[in-house]
């Protein structure tokens, strides 16, 4: 009589398998619940940043409503409007271009420095000093260029720049004042030390002015011109809303350039629909991501995105300027209505949407705790992550019991077969 051989690692595997199932599975879901959660959620946060700063930048940039300026010469003057340029039209005469003061001293090509002294610049709100004396021994121009652009009373951008010009046989020492305008003149002095300093005072009392420092002249009107003046070639403050880049001077006898000042209706009609696309790309993640359906977090939400579009702005409801509700809770766009609005009132519809109280800012009132950095989908995200790690320590431990419950029926069955083999030795000796 034979008894059955048995398999005590094989067996022990799949009792183990049956014994640990039920929790694998339990746990299994678990960790894909809070993985898909945790997803979501940041998902969430990211598109809720994205929005928010869009938001923002809407407001900076003095709103969704947008205006154009087109120049009969762009080549002399340059026009950019923003929303609050007024619509009409201008004619305008550059008489002369703001300009930067310059001045050049010659020099013979090998020429070099006395060697002390002191030479200054002074220039508009300052001066410098080079003590000569302090350059190296033979001083050359370019050490007096590179002691003057890098001196620490030489502020940038509003001091002065020198640089070395070479025409003919001579050297040009050229130094600019870095703003323009009529009061950025540059004056140079020179006041000898020990050495021969004939030279350096020769070039001095030669000196040339290659620019004048002048501001810029803009006539406007045809008939009871007014000429404004400006330190710059940008004017900002001129015409409201319109910046104005002049770029050359006219002739006398040349043509007035006509600028034109109009409502650009399309592109405020695109900036409307990107925060209205982006609204309802919120809404839709929030409505169909089943692991944010029924989070409390996402229905806060939720419930603020609507409650922030409802009520009145400006004395209106967005309603009667063509934002709406459909049934599926999505915002929409009445183009009539928002056509209507843009031609009839466009002052009352900037105020709705990007005023101090408008819509843009109610939203972003309402979503900035959600969207900042350590705001509450941080700590959200945090909460979850604490959760999907409490399941991943009981993934562990389980696995650990479920290592010693293996070990246990490897014994048994090894055990068994033992006691089989015994029994099977018994009954040989029978035979």
């Amino acid at each position: 009589m034979s008894f059955m051989s048995i398999d005590p690692a094989n067996l022990a595997s799949q009792y183990t398998q049956i014994e640990r199932a039920k929790k694998d599975s339990l746990l299994s879901a678990k960790t894909t619940a809070f993985n898909a959660q945790l997803n979501a959620i940041k998902k969430l946060e990211s598109q809720l940043k994205s929005f928010v700063t869009q938001l923002g930048n809407a407001q900076k940039n003095q709103g969704l409503l947008s205006n154009t300026a087109t120049s009969s010469n762009d080549s002399t003057v340059k026009a950019t409007a923003s929303n609050k340029a007024v619509a009409g039209e201008y004619e305008v005469f550059v008489q002369q271009l703001a300009q930067n003061h310059q001045l050049a001293l010659s020099f013979a090509p090998d020429a070099t420095l006395p060697a002390d002294g002191d030479f200054t610049v002074a220039f508009a709100g300052g001066s410098l000093t080079v003590d000569l004396a302090n350059l190296p021994a033979n001083a050359s121009l370019t050490d007096l260029v590179n002691a003057i652009n890098n001196h620490a009373d030489n502020p940038a951008n509003s001091g002065v720049r020198a640089t070395l010009l070479r025409s003919n046989g001579e050297t040009f020492l050229m130094i600019s004042s870095e703003k323009t305008g009529a009061d950025q003149t540059v004056s140079l002095n020179f006041n000898a030390g020990g050495s021969d300093g004939t030279e350096l005072q020769t070039a001095l009392a030669g000196q040339q002015v290659l620019k004048q420092a002048q501001d810029a002249q803009l006539r406007i009107g045809a008939d009871s011109a007014l000429t404004i003046s400006s330190a710059t070639n940008t004017l900002t403050n001129v015409i409201e809303g319109v910046t104005l880049e002049l770029i050359k001077a006219q002739s006398a006898g040349d043509s007035p350039i006509r600028l034109q000042i109009a409502q650009d209706q399309g592109a405020a009609k695109d900036n409307i629909k990107k925060i209205v696309d982006d609204f309802n790309a919120l809404h839709s993640l929030l409505s169909s991501d089943g692991s944010l359906k029924n989070d409390s977090t996402a229905r806060g939400i939720q419930n603020l995105l609507r409650s922030s579009v409802q009520g009145e702005f400006a004395g209106k409801s967005l309603y009667s300027v063509g934002l709406e509700f459909d049934r599926n809770g999505k915002l929409t766009i009445n183009n009539s209505r928002l056509e209507k609005a843009l031609a009839e009132d466009p002052e009352q519809l900037e105020a709705m949407l990007s005023g101090e109280n408008g819509l843009l800012s109610k939203m972003t009132t309402a979503l900035e705790p959600y969207s900042k950095s350590f705001g509450i989908m941080s700590k959200k995200q945090q909460t979850v992550q604490a959760s999907l790690e409490v399941v991943n320590r009981q993934k562990a431990r389980h696995d650990l019991a479920m290592e010693q419950v293996y070990k246990r029926y490897v014994l048994q069955f090894t055990q068994m077969q033992v006691t089989i083999a015994q029994l099977q030795s018994s009954m040989n000796s029978f035979g």
